[in-house]
């Protein structure tokens, strides 16, 4: 949307974004159930008719099935601590930590850059579209690098 937004009015950009938005929560009905959603609420009829649906009609889902059921089992063993039991005192300080750290990381890296990235570049003597253009393939050859890391990291272990 980054892109396409200088290429187009802002109010054609945000028309599109709602319509995309509304296709995407439109096509959310489509989605089936998980089978792990399924065990959760005791549904093993439809818990094997999903398998059945996502492994084949022909494959033996009969381990599977057991093996959801087991680990769903599991989950529901473990103690009934909320969300709100990390905001005790013991864990104050490690929160605030973390909370610190994104906060300088939106202010002062990457996402202060793209967001001023137009008016750096034309107060740099660029047009705006070249700079923007030159952020992008940045973006890009980052990302491959990063995965090309990746693929270096499993390849060794």
């Amino acid at each position: 949307m980054f892109v396409v937004g200088s290429f187009v009015h802002w109010q054609t950009l945000a028309l599109l974004a709602t319509i995309l938005a509304l296709l995407q929560l439109l096509l959310l009905f489509f989605i089936p159930e998980s089978p792990q959603w399924l065990a959760k609420f005791g549904c093993e009829k439809e818990l094997e008719a999903a398998l059945l649906c996502l492994r084949g009609d022909k494959a033996d889902i009969s381990y599977e099935a057991i093996e959801i059921k087991d680990y769903v089992e599991s989950l529901k063993s473990f103690s009934s601590e909320g969300i709100l039991d990390i905001f005790q005192k013991n864990y104050v300080r490690p929160l605030l930590t973390v909370a610190g750290v994104l906060v300088l990381m939106n202010l002062g890296r990457i996402n202060a850059l793209t967001y001023y990235s137009g008016a750096i570049f034309v107060s740099a003597g660029v047009s705006s579209m070249v700079g923007l253009i030159t952020l992008a393939a940045t973006q890009i050859l980052k990302v491959r690098q990063r995965i090309q890391s990746l693929q270096a990291g499993k390849a060794k272990a």
